[in-house]
């Protein structure tokens, strides 16, 4: 009788012991994975500490964090317009091309999404360049029946993938393949970033100016602005991710061989630049021949809505370069928060 109470209350003590152990390693693992939900929370409770986890993202990749990531870059009003949202966009599209045995699942965990925004996933999904991107369109089309349009537009090849976008048709362009390279390190998306270089104007040449001075159309000289400030975006973010990220420097060197003599000028200027760290020379260089241009345009055209045109597009080419640097500190005011104006005049002004 005294045996099997003894064996008894040892057994009532060893069960507690092990429910104690239990509910010890149930509380430690609740308090861990409460730190980390905080942690997380806090990474991305802000659009700066949003950008620094993207900008960090390709040292140490966690692809199942990007679906909370686009929801708080959604909270956080980053997906809402073109400008905003175009390098979030590439990024997305470099993080499901990286990781193409999930990209369903997590295309998938990227809903419930605004219809305004469901563009970003649309063309993420077709940026990726998936083998079975139009497959996944096609699955995703029925969560969101307000976007067929640009839906159909995709996948009836209206609508251009990313490395077939043109770059002539905007700034954006350029936005969405530094985020994909971002995400990813490749070099595709930065060989044809160096394509846009053609546009970009050399001070101690006979430069853009030359095209103005004749009688050409408002429009015709609206264009080529636009393309200088899109090659002005180029010029400026090459040498400035170059600055950050150095093994950049020996790709732009063996590209050279490939490119023709407009180009292979400007991307020695940018090489020099980056090997210098001096992208802000190239930054006040390509600034003032957007200012040249404008003045010259305006001299020509004196209707205001040119001088806005004009105006908008050297503003608007602060804000890009800003952001694809991939310094928070820098982009965040100009682009993130939409503070265009400002923004611009203070980054373009923080060097002189």
């Amino acid at each position: 009788m005294t045996i099997n109470r003894t064996a008894k209350v040892v057994g009532a003590r060893a069960d507690w012991a092990t429910h104690s152990l239990i509910l010890c390693l149930f509380i430690l693992l609740f308090a861990f994975a409460t730190s980390r939900a905080d942690a997380r929370g806090g990474e991305f409770s802000s659009p700066e500490r949003l950008m620094a986890w993207v900008d960090d993202y390709r040292s140490s990749p966690e692809p199942a964090m990007l679906p909370e990531a686009v929801h708080a870059m959604k909270s956080l009003g980053l997906l809402r317009d073109a400008e905003k949202s175009a390098f979030f966009t590439g990024f997305i599209a470099g993080v499901l091309a990286d990781n193409p045995h999930q990209a369903r699942s997590l295309a998938a965990m990227l809903f419930p999404m605004p219809a305004k925004e469901q563009g970003v996933i649309i063309r993420a999904i077709a940026y990726s360049g998936l083998p079975d991107w139009e497959d996944m369109l096609t699955n995703f089309a029925p969560r969101m029946p307000h976007r067929r349009l640009l839906i159909d537009q995709f996948l009836s090849g209206d609508e251009k993938t990313l490395m077939n976008a043109p770059l002539d048709s905007g700034p954006e362009t350029i936005y969405t393949l530094w985020g994909y390279y971002v995400a990813t390190g490749y070099h595709p998306p930065v060989a044809r970033i160096i394509l846009a270089l053609r546009w970009s104007t050399d001070r101690s040449e006979k430069n853009w100016l030359d095209h103005v001075k004749g009688a050409m159309p408002w429009n015709s000289v609206k264009k080529d602005i636009e393309r200088l400030g899109i090659g002005a975006t180029a010029k400026w973010t090459l040498a400035s991710y170059a600055e950050r990220h150095r093994d950049l420097l020996d790709f732009y060197r063996g590209q050279l061989v490939y490119q023709p003599p407009m180009i292979a000028i400007q991307l020695n200027d940018v090489i020099e630049a980056a090997e210098t760290f001096e992208s802000d020379r190239i930054r006040k260089q390509e600034l003032a021949a957007i200012e040249d241009a404008k003045m010259e345009a305006m001299r020509k055209e004196q209707q205001p809505s040119s001088t806005a045109s004009a105006g908008s597009i050297a503003i608007a080419t602060g804000c890009v370069i800003a952001t694809a640097t991939g310094h928070p500190e820098i982009g965040i005011p100009c682009v993130v928060t939409g503070a265009l104006y400002n923004g611009a005049v203070k980054m373009f002004q923080s060097a002189d």
